[in-house]
Protein backbone atom coordinates (compact mmCIF):
# COMPACT_ATOMS: atom_id res chain seq x y z
CA UNK A 1 0.00 0.00 0.00
CA UNK A 2 1.11 3.58 -0.53
CA UNK A 3 2.19 5.73 2.50
CA UNK A 4 -0.12 8.50 3.61
CA UNK A 5 0.45 12.12 2.39
CA UNK A 6 1.71 13.12 5.86
CA UNK A 7 4.42 10.44 5.78
CA UNK A 8 5.44 11.44 2.27
CA UNK A 9 5.67 15.13 3.32
CA UNK A 10 7.77 14.24 6.35
CA UNK A 11 10.21 12.14 4.25
CA UNK A 12 10.60 14.98 1.77
CA UNK A 13 11.19 17.53 4.51
CA UNK A 14 14.07 15.40 5.80
CA UNK A 15 15.60 15.17 2.32
CA UNK A 16 15.28 11.36 2.20
CA UNK A 17 14.31 9.00 -0.60
CA UNK A 18 11.77 6.28 -0.13
CA UNK A 19 13.51 2.94 -0.46
CA UNK A 20 10.74 0.77 0.92
CA UNK A 21 7.05 0.24 0.61
CA UNK A 22 4.37 -1.17 2.88
CA UNK A 23 2.84 -4.58 2.14
CA UNK A 24 -0.39 -5.84 3.65
CA UNK A 25 -0.01 -9.44 4.87
CA UNK A 26 -1.93 -11.73 7.20
CA UNK A 27 0.31 -10.49 10.01
CA UNK A 28 -0.35 -6.79 9.36
CA UNK A 29 1.72 -4.20 7.50
CA UNK A 30 5.32 -4.97 6.64
CA UNK A 31 8.09 -3.08 4.91
CA UNK A 32 9.16 -4.35 1.50
CA UNK A 33 12.10 -3.09 -0.55
CA UNK A 34 11.70 -1.75 -4.06
CA UNK A 35 13.38 -3.62 -6.94
CA UNK A 36 14.53 -1.42 -9.78
CA UNK A 37 15.15 -2.34 -13.40
CA UNK A 38 18.86 -2.81 -12.78
CA UNK A 39 18.41 -5.37 -10.03
CA UNK A 40 17.72 -8.20 -12.46
CA UNK A 41 14.61 -10.18 -13.21
CA UNK A 42 11.75 -9.92 -10.74
CA UNK A 43 11.71 -12.73 -8.24
CA UNK A 44 9.01 -15.32 -8.79
CA UNK A 45 6.74 -16.17 -5.89
CA UNK A 46 7.41 -19.46 -4.16
CA UNK A 47 5.21 -22.47 -4.98
CA UNK A 48 2.34 -23.04 -2.58
CA UNK A 49 0.37 -26.10 -1.52
CA UNK A 50 -3.27 -26.74 -2.42
CA UNK A 51 -5.08 -29.39 -0.34
CA UNK A 52 -7.59 -31.38 -2.40
CA UNK A 53 -9.56 -32.78 0.55
CA UNK A 54 -8.58 -36.47 0.39
CA UNK A 55 -5.29 -36.24 2.22
CA UNK A 56 -3.34 -35.31 -0.91
CA UNK A 57 -1.90 -31.89 -1.68
CA UNK A 58 -1.17 -30.30 -5.04
CA UNK A 59 1.94 -28.18 -5.55
CA UNK A 60 0.96 -25.08 -7.52
CA UNK A 61 3.83 -23.82 -9.65
CA UNK A 62 5.19 -20.32 -9.80
CA UNK A 63 5.64 -20.02 -13.59
CA UNK A 64 4.18 -16.72 -14.77
CA UNK A 65 1.37 -16.84 -17.29
CA UNK A 66 2.16 -16.06 -20.92
CA UNK A 67 1.00 -12.59 -21.93
CA UNK A 68 -1.72 -12.64 -24.52
CA UNK A 69 -0.79 -11.44 -27.99
CA UNK A 70 -2.73 -10.33 -31.00
CA UNK A 71 -2.64 -13.89 -32.37
CA UNK A 72 -4.60 -15.10 -29.35
CA UNK A 73 -7.51 -12.90 -30.40
CA UNK A 74 -7.56 -14.01 -34.02
CA UNK A 75 -10.47 -16.23 -35.03
CA UNK A 76 -9.55 -19.86 -35.78
CA UNK A 77 -8.77 -20.60 -39.42
CA UNK A 78 -11.47 -22.33 -41.43
CA UNK A 79 -8.93 -23.94 -43.79
CA UNK A 80 -8.42 -27.68 -43.32
CA UNK A 81 -4.99 -29.28 -43.57
CA UNK A 82 -4.80 -31.86 -46.36
CA UNK A 83 -2.33 -34.76 -46.10
CA UNK A 84 -0.45 -35.39 -49.34
CA UNK A 85 1.03 -38.85 -49.80
CA UNK A 86 4.78 -38.56 -50.09
CA UNK A 87 4.92 -40.70 -53.24
CA UNK A 88 2.53 -38.31 -55.00
CA UNK A 89 4.89 -35.36 -54.49
CA UNK A 90 7.19 -34.82 -57.49
CA UNK A 91 10.83 -34.69 -56.53
CA UNK A 92 13.26 -32.06 -57.66
CA UNK A 93 15.74 -34.65 -58.92
CA UNK A 94 15.21 -38.16 -60.25
CA UNK A 95 16.82 -41.23 -58.76
CA UNK A 96 18.83 -42.99 -61.47
CA UNK A 97 19.01 -46.77 -61.10
CA UNK A 98 20.83 -49.29 -63.28
CA UNK A 99 20.61 -53.06 -63.62
CA UNK A 100 23.85 -54.73 -64.75
CA UNK A 101 24.62 -58.38 -65.40
CA UNK A 102 28.21 -57.89 -64.31
CA UNK A 103 29.56 -61.50 -64.58
CA UNK A 104 32.10 -61.15 -61.75
CA UNK A 105 32.38 -57.88 -59.88
CA UNK A 106 35.86 -58.69 -58.58
CA UNK A 107 37.80 -57.90 -61.74
CA UNK A 108 35.50 -55.16 -63.07
CA UNK A 109 34.96 -52.95 -60.03
CA UNK A 110 37.01 -49.99 -61.31
CA UNK A 111 35.26 -50.08 -64.69
CA UNK A 112 31.89 -50.33 -62.95
CA UNK A 113 32.65 -47.26 -60.84
CA UNK A 114 33.66 -45.34 -63.98
CA UNK A 115 30.34 -46.23 -65.61
CA UNK A 116 28.46 -45.22 -62.46
CA UNK A 117 30.22 -41.86 -62.44
CA UNK A 118 29.78 -41.16 -66.16
CA UNK A 119 26.05 -41.98 -66.16
CA UNK A 120 25.41 -40.42 -62.70
CA UNK A 121 23.87 -43.66 -61.39
CA UNK A 122 22.55 -43.54 -57.83
CA UNK A 123 21.69 -47.22 -57.30
CA UNK A 124 23.22 -50.27 -59.01
CA UNK A 125 21.38 -53.59 -59.10
CA UNK A 126 23.93 -56.28 -59.90
CA UNK A 127 23.42 -59.94 -60.81
CA UNK A 128 25.95 -62.69 -61.51
CA UNK A 129 28.31 -60.99 -59.09
CA UNK A 130 30.24 -64.22 -58.54
CA UNK A 131 31.12 -63.29 -54.97
CA UNK A 132 31.24 -64.94 -51.56
CA UNK A 133 30.10 -63.67 -48.18
CA UNK A 134 33.28 -61.71 -47.33
CA UNK A 135 33.78 -60.00 -50.70
CA UNK A 136 36.84 -57.74 -50.97
CA UNK A 137 35.12 -55.68 -53.68
CA UNK A 138 32.09 -54.94 -51.53
CA UNK A 139 34.31 -54.16 -48.53
CA UNK A 140 36.09 -51.60 -50.67
CA UNK A 141 32.78 -50.05 -51.73
CA UNK A 142 31.63 -49.77 -48.12
CA UNK A 143 34.95 -48.17 -47.16
CA UNK A 144 34.38 -45.56 -49.91
CA UNK A 145 30.98 -44.60 -48.46
CA UNK A 146 28.72 -46.76 -50.63
CA UNK A 147 26.01 -48.86 -49.05
CA UNK A 148 25.92 -52.49 -50.17
CA UNK A 149 23.26 -55.13 -49.61
CA UNK A 150 24.26 -58.45 -51.14
CA UNK A 151 23.24 -62.07 -51.35
CA UNK A 152 25.92 -64.50 -52.54
CA UNK A 153 24.93 -67.88 -53.92
CA UNK A 154 25.36 -70.54 -51.21
CA UNK A 155 28.22 -72.91 -51.89
CA UNK A 156 27.66 -76.65 -51.86
CA UNK A 157 31.11 -77.12 -50.32
CA UNK A 158 33.17 -74.55 -48.43
CA UNK A 159 36.53 -76.27 -48.94
CA UNK A 160 36.75 -75.44 -52.64
CA UNK A 161 38.12 -72.29 -54.27
CA UNK A 162 36.38 -72.45 -57.63
CA UNK A 163 34.38 -69.43 -58.79
CA UNK A 164 31.08 -69.04 -56.96
CA UNK A 165 28.72 -68.26 -59.83
CA UNK A 166 25.46 -66.41 -59.36
CA UNK A 167 24.90 -63.86 -56.63
CA UNK A 168 22.94 -60.59 -56.51
CA UNK A 169 23.61 -57.23 -54.87
CA UNK A 170 22.40 -53.63 -54.58
CA UNK A 171 24.86 -50.72 -54.30
CA UNK A 172 23.80 -47.16 -53.44
CA UNK A 173 25.73 -43.90 -53.39
CA UNK A 174 26.05 -41.90 -50.14
CA UNK A 175 22.75 -40.21 -49.37
CA UNK A 176 20.61 -43.12 -50.59
CA UNK A 177 19.65 -45.65 -47.95
CA UNK A 178 19.19 -49.36 -48.58
CA UNK A 179 17.28 -51.52 -46.10
CA UNK A 180 17.17 -55.28 -46.53
CA UNK A 181 13.70 -56.85 -46.36
CA UNK A 182 13.50 -60.48 -45.34
CA UNK A 183 11.31 -62.32 -47.86
CA UNK A 184 12.27 -65.83 -46.78
CA UNK A 185 13.10 -67.14 -50.25
CA UNK A 186 15.45 -69.94 -51.25
CA UNK A 187 15.82 -68.68 -54.82
CA UNK A 188 18.14 -65.79 -55.69
CA UNK A 189 15.88 -62.93 -54.67
CA UNK A 190 17.17 -59.77 -52.99
CA UNK A 191 14.53 -57.39 -51.64
CA UNK A 192 15.55 -53.90 -50.45
CA UNK A 193 13.81 -50.63 -49.65
CA UNK A 194 15.47 -47.72 -51.44
CA UNK A 195 14.98 -44.44 -49.57
CA UNK A 196 16.07 -41.04 -50.87
CA UNK A 197 15.02 -37.60 -49.59
CA UNK A 198 11.29 -37.37 -50.35
CA UNK A 199 10.31 -40.88 -51.41
CA UNK A 200 11.09 -44.58 -51.26
CA UNK A 201 10.38 -47.74 -53.21
CA UNK A 202 10.74 -51.50 -52.88
CA UNK A 203 13.21 -53.12 -55.29
CA UNK A 204 13.30 -56.87 -55.90
CA UNK A 205 16.44 -58.11 -57.67
CA UNK A 206 15.90 -61.52 -59.33
CA UNK A 207 18.33 -63.92 -60.93
CA UNK A 208 17.02 -67.24 -62.27
CA UNK A 209 19.03 -69.73 -64.27
CA UNK A 210 18.77 -73.39 -65.18
CA UNK A 211 15.54 -75.30 -65.84
CA UNK A 212 12.32 -73.45 -65.11
CA UNK A 213 10.73 -75.13 -62.09
CA UNK A 214 7.53 -74.69 -60.12
CA UNK A 215 9.60 -73.65 -57.06
CA UNK A 216 10.61 -70.39 -58.75
CA UNK A 217 7.03 -69.35 -59.53
CA UNK A 218 5.84 -70.35 -56.05
CA UNK A 219 8.53 -68.29 -54.34
CA UNK A 220 8.07 -65.36 -56.73
CA UNK A 221 4.35 -65.25 -55.92
CA UNK A 222 5.12 -65.47 -52.19
CA UNK A 223 7.65 -62.61 -52.40
CA UNK A 224 5.19 -60.40 -54.27
CA UNK A 225 2.50 -61.23 -51.70
CA UNK A 226 4.81 -60.01 -48.95
CA UNK A 227 5.82 -56.73 -50.60
CA UNK A 228 2.24 -55.96 -51.63
CA UNK A 229 1.52 -55.16 -47.98
CA UNK A 230 3.82 -52.11 -48.21
CA UNK A 231 2.59 -48.74 -49.46
CA UNK A 232 5.85 -48.10 -51.33
CA UNK A 233 5.94 -48.55 -55.11
CA UNK A 234 7.45 -51.88 -56.18
CA UNK A 235 10.05 -52.43 -58.90
CA UNK A 236 11.26 -55.87 -60.01
CA UNK A 237 14.55 -56.03 -61.94
CA UNK A 238 16.80 -58.88 -62.95
CA UNK A 239 17.49 -61.70 -65.35
CA UNK A 240 14.93 -64.52 -65.34
CA UNK A 241 16.05 -66.37 -68.50
CA UNK A 242 12.46 -66.81 -69.69
CA UNK A 243 11.47 -65.96 -73.27
CA UNK A 244 8.89 -63.28 -72.58
CA UNK A 245 8.88 -62.48 -76.31
CA UNK A 246 7.06 -65.78 -76.84
CA UNK A 247 3.52 -65.30 -75.51
CA UNK A 248 2.62 -68.93 -76.24
CA UNK A 249 5.43 -70.23 -74.03
CA UNK A 250 4.08 -71.86 -70.85
CA UNK A 251 6.75 -70.35 -68.55
CA UNK A 252 6.28 -66.92 -70.13
CA UNK A 253 2.50 -67.02 -69.57
CA UNK A 254 2.91 -68.20 -65.99
CA UNK A 255 5.41 -65.45 -65.21
CA UNK A 256 3.33 -62.65 -66.73
CA UNK A 257 0.18 -63.97 -65.03
CA UNK A 258 1.87 -63.78 -61.62
CA UNK A 259 2.95 -60.20 -62.29
CA UNK A 260 -0.50 -59.22 -63.52
CA UNK A 261 -2.10 -60.78 -60.43
CA UNK A 262 -0.01 -58.40 -58.30
CA UNK A 263 -0.65 -55.32 -60.46
CA UNK A 264 2.72 -55.32 -62.20
CA UNK A 265 3.66 -54.83 -65.85
CA UNK A 266 7.07 -55.64 -67.37
CA UNK A 267 9.18 -55.29 -70.47
CA UNK A 268 10.85 -57.98 -72.57
CA UNK A 269 14.63 -57.42 -72.27
CA UNK A 270 15.51 -59.09 -68.99
CA UNK A 271 12.79 -57.48 -66.81
CA UNK A 272 11.89 -54.12 -65.35
CA UNK A 273 8.47 -54.58 -63.76
CA UNK A 274 6.57 -51.73 -62.09
CA UNK A 275 3.08 -51.14 -60.75
CA UNK A 276 0.39 -50.58 -63.35
CA UNK A 277 -1.22 -47.72 -61.39
CA UNK A 278 1.97 -45.61 -61.51
CA UNK A 279 3.58 -43.87 -64.50
CA UNK A 280 6.21 -46.15 -66.06
CA UNK A 281 9.78 -44.98 -65.39
CA UNK A 282 11.94 -44.10 -68.39
CA UNK A 283 14.10 -47.11 -69.27
CA UNK A 284 17.23 -46.86 -71.42
CA UNK A 285 19.35 -49.79 -72.58
CA UNK A 286 23.07 -48.94 -72.62
CA UNK A 287 25.88 -51.31 -73.59
CA UNK A 288 28.61 -50.42 -71.10
CA UNK A 289 30.88 -53.21 -72.32
CA UNK A 290 31.35 -54.92 -68.94
CA UNK A 291 30.01 -58.36 -69.94
CA UNK A 292 28.47 -60.25 -72.83
CA UNK A 293 24.96 -59.49 -71.49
Amino acid sequence: MHPSPAVVERICSLGLWAVCRLRRTCYGLRLGSYRGCCSGRPKRPLPWLWPVGNGATLIVGNRPTRPRTLQDHRPPSSASRVHVHRHAVPRGTELVCAHVNIRSVANKLDDLLDVRHDLAIDVLFLIETWHDTDSVSFRRLRADGFQVVDRPRPRVRDDVIITNHGGVAAVAVPGVRLTRLDVGSQCEFLCVRVTSVLSSCIAIVVYRTGPVTLVFFTELSDVLDRVSTFTDPTVVVGDINIHLDRPEDLASRQFTNILAAHGLACGLLDIVATREDLPPPPVEVVDVGLSDH
